[in-house]
């Protein structure tokens, strides 16, 4: 499977890539997807943040704002697992590349 940071930090060189395999792939899909997935972490990694604050505030009024953050991070958590999951099947379905240098090569000697 085609690893996601190293199309997004190259995408010029992944087209050239596809088109020399003569391949028609849904780029800006996969590149809306990771977006999405990437902001989907965040926001959950946030509301994980406030609700550890609320938690060592030990403040009972704050049990309800703690218990809404909880289904706020669940709802978050199954979008962003569906979200990388319709990632991981565009990737996956994506044939190997040819190499267009030699540095692949380097990291397996």
């Amino acid at each position: 499977m085609h690893n996601i940071k190293e199309i997004r930090s190259d995408i010029n060189n992944f087209k050239e890539l596809l088109k020399k395999r003569f391949l028609e792939v849904k780029l800006d899909e996969i590149l809306k997807l990771d977006e999405k997935n990437r902001k989907l972490i965040q926001e959950k990694e946030k509301l994980e943040k406030e609700k550890k604050e609320i938690s060592k505030s030990k403040d009972s009024s704050l049990f309800e704002k703690s218990r809404k953050i909880s289904n706020e991070i669940d709802t978050l958590s199954k979008n962003q697992e569906i979200t990388k999951i319709k990632l991981d099947n565009i990737l996956s379905s994506i044939p190997n590349l040819p190499c267009s240098c030699g540095a692949h090569y380097q990291n397996l000697l």
